[in-house]
């Protein structure tokens, strides 16, 4: 594939002699120096697997039925439980 880069004279002229003294082409220097640069394409990542819930199990069947004001309430009772005072 063809493609115009816009390149600073003296890389472009350090490249140029780079490949002279590898004996390379402009085109397999400049195609080796940006496979190295970018590396092997990365595997894709495998799809997060989502959580089943309840995530662990309870010693009391149904105890851990809470409604939001339940949780409030616990939250409350801890937050005065650890810095003496409520939200």
């Amino acid at each position: 594939m063809r493609t115009t880069l816009d390149l600073p004279d003296e890389l472009l002229k350090r490249a140029k002699i780079e490949a002279v003294h590898r004996g390379k082409s402009l085109r397999d220097l400049v195609g080796a120096a940006l496979e190295r640069e970018l590396g092997q394409p990365s595997a894709p990542k495998p799809a997060r697997k989502r959580a089943r819930f309840p995530i662990f199990d309870s010693k009391a069947p149904g105890s851990l039925r809470l409604s939001n004001a339940g949780i409030a309430k616990l939250e409350a009772a801890e937050d005065v439980r650890r810095h003496g005072r409520a939200r």
